[in-house]
């Protein structure tokens, strides 16, 4: 049957939803709102169409939708002032409209009963609903309000309570800024606190001033008040509530505290609360309260004992203010009063100080400075007996220059070294010394012929200083012990500063008329040796020419002019600069005077020495240039020394013409030697035994030997007289190195050499000619070879050269812009002394060695390696160290760099 009330109500949505969204507060209440597990509140709009639709799941059995409905209409604060009695009457309208529908709608009796029966109980569940659902609300609603009407009466007896609390805080303030007394603050503290909390004991602890390490009662009350006051706790006792509350700035609350735990001060069944008194953040004393009542009572009256407690805390830092201020005020007057007796005192020092300004500016006599201002001093100090004493600096001596309160008697001028009595300890120290009583100081020494005993009475003693100089001791004395005190003190070392001064003044004038004296001297010495000087060097033979540090000329003999072919006048009007590029023209640079300016040491702190030649009409001239500097290697300028070596040239040419034409007289008869030898080698005149072989080897050999001998004199014979001819080509390492190293092979192999070559991929090639670095190549490898002992290893490499990683004594020669090669020819031999090094590239010299004799040679491969190599545009240069082996390094243009 409750299916045929589910199908009705569904068949007649249309005439009954409205009536039924009425009576549920459909109008009203459009939304549900629920909150999910997580806590999301989710709202849900009902449409009519919806609410209908829980009643016909009510209808079909299922009625806890429409029950939490109801509820929610119930409790719903937009509906809850409608009364049940309206929402009873739309249930009963819902209920007539229902049943009129269903008499219009059904004919049949029977059926027509049945659905108003079941509509009935339907009806009987809603309206038993809504009244539950109305009156569990409005039994919550009574709830709340008498809840509401008990916490008014309870906050208002509360109010009453704080009302009181504050007028009696605000008495408590009064009464406790109309105080700047410590110890009534305190007072009024605990005696207010006691009457307004009616607590048994009442208690404030402060650092004790004999011991900050400890809390002291200093005022109680309450019962045993008097036994309680003057306990003290110490900090250390990290138990008791009173070090607690003051060592973390926290109130400490205990209903039952351990009373072992506590000190003497504690009541045992009494609750406690310490507070602490604060002021900036810190704790300056504790406030304890104690009470057998319960815990409510000490808890209520916290609020007001902290406000009685924070006020105080003002009240006692205006105290410590007031009397700080009130100490500070006697103090300044003691200031005041100091101060004018100190600046009476520094009137007296100004005028006697301006008074030895004045002596000191008005003479350089220093006998009369000396006596005026000791006289000045000791009067203003009320001195009997003054001296000074001024530095001997040749022998550490204080000598006595002026006394004053004795006679000027040579037994009063006395001699100390310095570091010896009061003078000498004061010079050394360089500082002031005051002594109130000499008998009992250590430093006081006594004189010859004084008593051995010490001096009575005090003594002032000051250093003179002059910009750190100590130029002597003023020390001022009197026979009654602790006379002077730290004011003459001040006024003797014021004084010693003018004093230093003018000593100083006559000090120097007396060095600048000794001085002057001197200079006058040295002037007319140097006057004489500078005639000396002018007569040597115009009878010199060599011509010379100074300039300075511009260049411009200073000095030029007779014979610069005869070699230069012009006068002195001509010379001495022109710039060194000019001279230099009038005779070299092109080949200026040779005698690179700027260079040489900037900088006139080499690497290895030795003088810069640049050489050449010129030709002056039908003669030629040598031009050496070096830098002129002084003992301490200041430099003055430069200096030019040119001299006629026509004969020199003339007789080399000579000579160079004989070498070449006896090299080529020999050379002839070699040749043919050599060629006899190789033809009766071959067996062209006949078949050689054994012995005759070896002979004729023998004689092809040195054969050999004397024509590359003679070979290489007739090459240093061309170099010398420039007629070498050279065929510049780009060549590549690889290309010249093979040919030398195929010619070399038999004598590495010989020896048992270990020979390699590195040489990198893409790196530049040289411009030179092939026969002239193939020939230095050889000569440089054949060394190598036979100054290494079997076994040893000769290493050959080549790269692109870094200007910046040359040795410093070959950059002035080297071009940064340009491109260099850089070969290396390393071995592992008997290497090169030091000593020897420089002399390697002289012609037919050979260092000693143990090869020596093995090696043979005549010393002339090398010296005409470098002419070579010089030729080429390349610099050579050797590193070596005994048995260790040599480097000998070649640094060669490229193309590039020589276009």
């Amino acid at each position: 049957m409750r299916n045929e009330l589910t199908t009705w109500l569904s068949a007649h949505r249309l005439d009954l939803a409205t009536p039924w969204a009425d009576l549920i507060g459909g109008s009203l209440v459009p939304r549900h709102e629920r909150y999910t597990d997580t806590g999301t509140l989710i709202t849900t709009v009902f449409s009519v169409d919806e609410l209908y639709d829980l009643l016909i799941e009510a209808s079909a059995g299922d009625c806890e939708a429409l029950t939490t409905r109801l509820q929610a209409i119930s409790y719903n604060d937009d509906i809850h002032d409608q009364a049940l009695n309206d929402r009873l009457n739309r249930a009963f309208e819902f209920r007539r409209c229902f049943r009129t529908l269903l008499h219009h709608k059904l004919d049949d009796p029977a059926q027509l009963l049945a659905l108003i029966d079941e509509f009935e109980t339907l009806f009987e569940y809603l309206l038993s609903t809504l009244t539950d659902a109305w009156a569990a609300h409005n039994a919550e609603a009574l709830r709340e309000r008498e809840f509401i009407a008990e916490s008014l009466d309870l906050a208002s007896s509360a109010a009453d309570q704080r009302a009181l609390q504050l007028k009696a805080l605000n008495d408590i303030s009064q009464h406790l800024s109309a105080s700047l007394d410590r110890e009534q603050l305190l007072e009024l503290v605990v005696t207010n606190l006691h009457r307004l909390t009616d607590v048994v004991h009442v208690a404030v602890w402060m650092p004790a001033t004999d011991d900050p390490d400890q809390l002291l009662a200093e005022y109680v009350s309450g019962e045993d008040a008097e036994a309680s006051r003057g306990l003290r706790v110490h900090l250390q006792d990290t138990h008791d509530l009173v070090v607690r509350a003051f060592t973390s700035s926290r109130i400490q609350f205990e209903k039952t505290p351990d009373a072992s735990q506590q000190g003497a001060w504690y009541r045992e069944g009494c609750g406690v609360m310490a507070l602490p008194m604060m002021l900036h953040d810190h704790a300056i004393g504790v406030v304890t309260l104690q009470d057998p009542l319960s815990v409510q009572h000490l808890r209520f009256q916290q609020d007001l004992t902290q406000g009685v407690i924070s006020q105080a805390a003002i009240a006692l830092q205006n105290a410590q203010l007031y009397a700080k201020v009130r100490s500070l005020n006697v103090e300044l007057e003691q200031r005041v009063e100091e101060r004018t007796r100190q600046l009476q005192e520094e009137k007296d020092r100004l005028a006697t100080i301006n008074q030895i300004s004045i002596e000191v500016s008005s003479t350089l006599d220093l006998d009369s400075i000396l006596n005026t201002s000791l006289t000045l001093v000791a009067n203003m100090c009320q001195a009997e007996h003054a001296s000074i004493m001024l530095t001997e600096s040749e022998d550490s001596l204080l000598v006595t220059r002026a006394v004053y309160g004795v006679p000027a008697s040579p037994g009063n001028y006395i001699r100390f070294p310095i570091g010896s009595g009061v003078a000498g300890w004061v010079a050394q120290h360089r500082k002031g010394a005051l002594i109130d009583d000499i008998s009992t100081d250590e430093r006081w020494l006594s004189v010859p012929g004084e008593p051995l005993r010490k001096r009575d009475g005090s003594m002032i003693a000051v250093p003179l200083l002059m910009q750190g100089e100590v130029l002597g001791v003023i020390s001022i004395s009197h026979r009654t012990s602790g006379f002077f005190h730290e004011g003459h003190l001040r006024l003797v070392h014021a004084c010693a500063g003018p004093i230093a001064i003018g000593v100083n003044n006559a000090n120097l004038f007396q060095m600048i008329t000794a001085e002057a004296e001197r200079r006058y001297e040295l002037l007319d010495r140097q006057q004489t040796e500078a005639s000396q000087i002018e007569a040597i060097l115009q009878n010199l033979a060599d011509g010379v020419i100074v300039c300075d540090l511009y260049g411009s000329v200073l000095m030029a003999n007779e014979a610069a002019g005869t070699t230069l072919g012009r006068t002195i006048e001509d010379l001495l009007l022109w710039n060194l600069h000019d001279i230099i590029n009038r005779y070299l023209a092109s080949r200026s640079s040779e005698i690179p005077l700027t260079e040489l300016l900037a900088r006139p040491l080499d690497a290895q702190q030795q003088r810069r020495i640049f050489t050449s030649t010129a030709k002056v009409g039908m003669r030629m001239i040598s031009m050496t240039m070096g830098p002129v500097l002084k003992e301490d290697g200041q430099l003055l300028g430069a200096l030019l020394v040119v001299r006629d070596i026509t004969r020199e040239i003339e007789a080399d040419r000579l000579k160079t013409e004989f070498i070449g034409t006896m090299s080529h007289e020999l050379r002839t008869p070699m040749t043919a030697i050599k060629g006899f030898t190789q033809l009766l080698a071959m067996g062209g005149l006949g078949p050689l035994n054994d012995t005759q072989r070896e002979f004729v080897n023998t004689i092809h050999s040195n054969t050999e030997r004397m024509i590359a001998l003679i070979n290489d004199v007739l090459d240093i014979t061309k170099i010398e007289s420039g007629s070498v001819d050279l065929e510049w080509r780009s060549l590549h390492l690889v290309e010249v190195l093979s040919g030398v190293i195929s010619e070399i092979q038999t004598a590495v192999a010989a020896r048992e050499h270990e020979l390699n070559i590195s040489i990198p991929p893409g790196m530049p090639l040289v411009r030179a000619d092939a026969y002239r670095l193939h020939q230095i190549l050889f000569n440089l490898l054949s060394n190598a070879v036979k100054y290494t002992p079997k076994g040893g290893k000769i290493t050959v490499e080549a790269y692109e050269a870094r200007v910046d990683e040359l040795p410093d004594y070959l950059r002035s020669g080297v071009t940064a812009e340009k491109r260099y090669v850089q070969v290396n020819i390393r071995d592992t031999g008997v290497g090169i002394d030091r000593e020897d090094i420089g002399r390697i590239f002289d012609r037919f010299y050979r260092t000693e060695n143990p090869l020596k004799i093995e090696a043979g040679g005549t010393g002339l491969g090398l010296s005409l390696v470098k002419p070579l190599v010089e030729l080429l545009n390349g610099k050579i240069w050797v590193e070596s160290a005994l048995g260790q082996g040599s480097t000998f390094s070649l640094l060669l243009p490229t193309p590039s760099s020589e276009r």
